[in-house]
């Protein structure tokens, strides 16, 4: 009997946690910050890719790595903008989660600042 109800709350106490991972419905501020990691996702991936190849077959791909580093930048300056406005402390957090990883982008591939 104990073991069936430490299961059963095994059980509940799953299904909360995934009720709060999946099953919420993100705030429009959670989705703005969404909207812009999402975003740099898109550029660091094409910023990936053009090294790549500029490793891979010597190809000059300087041109390419250019205008992923200034569409970052703006994504930077989005959030910068945005995060002053934000007032939910999920969203915020999310905000400087994503200025974070967009730094350490730049400290990484020695990027720096206009």
């Amino acid at each position: 009997m104990a073991k069936t109800i430490v299961v059963l709350l095994l059980v509940a106490a799953a299904g909360y946690f995934v009720y709060q991972r999946i099953g919420r419905t993100p705030s429009d501020e959670e989705m703005l910050v969404t909207n812009l990691r999402e975003r740099y996702a898109v550029q660091v991936n094409r910023f990936t890719s053009a090294v790549g190849r500029s490793g891979l077959i010597g190809m000059d791909s300087t041109y390419d790595t250019d205008g992923v580093i200034g569409q970052i930048k703006r994504i930077r300056a989005e959030l910068a903008a945005l995060r002053r406005q934000l007032t939910e402390a999920k969203a915020i957090r999310e905000a400087d989660a994503l200025a974070e990883r967009i730094e350490a982008f730049f400290r990484k591939n020695e990027i720096t600042r206009p």
